[in-house]
């Protein structure tokens, strides 16, 4: 787990923490990521019928699912890439 290794002062740590914080009050501010097919990384291990991400201190990318359904909603992290690796790993050009 990629957190677990951040210092808790590190401002990754702490922006992916505010968005915790977000996701416990039902507030996704996420976006959809529409490419398909998703990484199979995601299908097989997790079974994802969605994907979002959330941009976190201008370089990185959270990467999500949401289980559930409204009333019994769950948030559940699976990634926190870099930028250059999020593309990468969803097809998208490189800068």
């Amino acid at each position: 787990d990629v957190l677990k290794t951040l210092s808790n002062r590190d401002p990754i740590k702490l922006r992916v923490d505010k968005v915790i914080d977000e996701m416990k009050q039902d507030k996704n501010l996420g976006d959809y990521i529409k490419k398909k097919p998703w990484p199979d990384k995601y299908v097989r291990t997790h079974e994802v019928t969605n994907l979002y991400r959330r941009e976190i201190a201008g370089n990185h990318r959270l990467i999500y699912t949401i289980r559930g359904r409204k009333e019994d909603k769950v948030y559940q992290l699976l990634d926190l890439l870099k930028h250059k690796e999020y593309d990468r790993l969803f097809g998208y050009a490189t800068t």
